[in-house]
């Protein structure tokens, strides 16, 4: 199922259903540029292609995809999404790249297999399907960005480093609409803000941190991809 909410002018948030539940991709533009900050699991793309088209858009004018971690249900459409989108160019901090591209184990599966001849035997199915999932998913990363560094497209988008969910996470911050895109950073419980949540947090001091930075940061909202919208009381 796909659905939208549109944030501001230029800032779409996405609504895409199945696999692991609702998660909430966001897709920015301007004149020139059409971006999309995360990209779901592997075999979501035909739900992708739908959710930009339903935000009036075409998949094959993606000038960019910028990943905010390198978990799968956050790179997992890329390598289908890039045929459809053929001058997209990908996008993610540089402590992210060895782990997105292949060139070294996704942190999560590596724990995994580390302890996989005492996983009980669900949890062994669960890491040989990730194994599979990561394999088919890996993609060449064409931008690494910096903490701090200011994209100057969609109105600015900024970089903001917040380790913990995993080392080379990020935000971004769309400086035009105020809204922080927070990745797994922030999530929403009981109406209110959180931080990455505990049980799939690399390192919780640093997520905590984080956290901090991103309630400190000048914003409006903030979208948590596996929460949704969260305003700002005025």
């Amino acid at each position: 199922m796909v659905k939208k909410m549109r944030i501001t002018k230029n800032i779409e948030m996405l609504e895409i259903s199945g696999g692991i539940g609702t998660i909430y991709p966001t897709l920015v533009w301007d004149d020139n540029n059409l971006v999309l900050i995360d990209a779901g699991l592997p075999g979501q793309v035909e739900l992708f292609k739908k959710a930009i088209e339903d935000a009036g858009f075409d998949a094959k004018n993606l000038s960019a995809i910028i990943l905010t971690h390198q978990d799968i249900d956050h790179i997992g459409c890329v390598v289908d999404l890039l045929p459809l989108a053929p001058n997209a160019k990908v996008m993610a901090y540089k402590e992210e790249v060895p782990y997105i591209d292949g060139s070294k184990t996704p942190i999560k599966l590596a724990a995994m297999e580390a302890n996989y001849e005492n996983l009980p035997d669900d949890r062994k199915a669960w890491c040989d399907q990730f194994k599979t999932g990561f394999a088919h998913c890996k993609v060449k990363v064409d931008k690494e960005l910096e903490d701090g560094e200011v994209l100057p497209i969609c109105g600015g988008i900024q970089v903001i480093h917040t380790p913990g969910h995993t080392p080379g996470h990020i935000c971004l911050y769309l400086q035009e609409g105020k809204v922080i895109v927070s990745g797994d950073a922030a999530n929403i419980e009981n109406g209110r803000l959180i931080g990455s949540r505990p049980q799939v947090t690399w390192n919780a001091n640093l997520a905590e941190e984080s956290f901090e930075k991103i309630k400190n940061h000048e914003h409006n909202s903030v979208i948590t991809y596996h929460g949704g919208l969260y305003k700002e009381k005025n």
